[in-house]
């Protein structure tokens, strides 16, 4: 956990849900739900990156016993 909503995964994964909701519940064209959606997969990326720096910054398990 940081202090940091943006470097948490479950906030990219809130923003991809309220853009894929977004582009379910407009009345947009067909071209601009496409990009709503491409955006939500972006923000699923962003989570999956969250995801892989917060186990990265992690120390190993070794060095947590010895402390």
């Amino acid at each position: 956990m940081t202090d940091n909503p943006m470097l948490e995964p479950a906030y990219w994964r809130m923003r991809a849900e309220e853009t894929r909701a977004k582009a379910e519940g407009l009345m947009i064209s067909e071209h601009q739900r496409e990009k709503l959606l491409k955006v939500a997969q972006e923000y699923d990326q962003l989570a999956l990156r969250a995801e892989q720096w917060q186990r990265d910054m992690k120390p190993p398990v070794s060095e947590m016993v010895a402390q």
